[in-house]
């Protein structure tokens, strides 16, 4: 799909959505930088896709502090004297309690919106030059919960949708430099991120059966999927795409309630 030799930065690609994109680029040929907060999960995950096609490195990344973004973006380009894209996918998930906003403490809230929301568009504001160089392409990981609701956790519903904004914003300002920018919202897919943030594996098995009812497909949904359609956003196939979103969610958005159901 056009994008052999490209080098892409995916952040929170240790595992989950983020594992799942980094995967399908290196297997089309794409210089991959594995991130994570802790580094060495991001060696091991680039080892593993290494062997595998044989195209992955690796960087610290910390979605709380504003200057990691910069100097990781410094590092890719001094290694490889080019960035042709990012994704935004990492989430600072101990910023974004489940909590209700009036329960919620101000310290945590600033937390949350500074890491989730104001140092994701510092650090694809940082990209520009880099991407602007290449006609590279931003993919934002956004979530069908702006689309529909899942009470509990208001904070990341609200910054996930200023994400969607922020795609439409950036597609229509950096088109000028044939930057593309798009964005998938998925609906809840298998991620150890549930598990990384203190989740007993019983609870997020039982996790995984109630939410799939809110899927009319009946399951959640695989990291891989979320990659393969990554992939497609990403190639020269369809670069007169920019400013989309689309959700693929297993039917969570439009899931329809029966009225004439006895």
């Amino acid at each position: 799909m056009s994008l052999q030799g490209k080098v892409a930065i995916v952040t929170g690609s240790a595992g989950g959505i983020g594992r799942g994109i980094a995967e399908k680029l290196a297997s089309l040929g794409v210089q991959v930088v594995i991130t994570s907060r802790a580094i060495e999960r991001a060696e091991k995950v680039a080892a593993e896709i290494t062997d595998k096609y044989g195209s992955a490195t690796f960087g610290c990344f910390e979605l709380e502090n504003k200057d990691s973004g910069t100097e990781l973006l410094d590092t890719v380009y001094k290694q490889f004297n080019r960035i042709d894209i990012l994704v935004n996918n990492a989430v600072s998930h101990p910023t974004l309690p489940p909590l209700p906003l009036e329960g919620l403490d101000y310290n945590l809230l600033q937390a949350g919106i500074t890491a989730n929301l104001s140092n994701v568009i510092h650090l694809t504001a940082q990209a520009h030059a880099y991407l602007k160089e290449t006609k590279g392409s931003v993919l934002n990981i956004g979530s069908a919960v702006v689309n529909r609701n899942m009470l509990g956790i208001p904070l990341y519903s609200i910054l996930k949708g200023a994400l969607s904004q922020m795609t439409k914003s950036l597609a229509a300002e950096w088109a000028k430099d044939y930057i593309r920018v798009n964005q998938i919202n998925p609906g809840m897919v298998e991620s150890e991120a549930y598990k990384n943030i203190g989740i007993p594996p019983e609870i997020y098995s039982g996790m995984v059966e109630k939410y799939a009812q809110f899927h009319p497909l009946g399951r959640v949904g695989d990291p891989k999927e979320i990659g393969a359609l990554a992939g497609q956003f990403l190639s020269e196939e369809v670069s007169w795409m920019t400013g989309a979103i689309v959700d693929m969610d297993g039917g969570y958005s439009i899931q329809g309630v029966d009225l004439f159901k006895e």
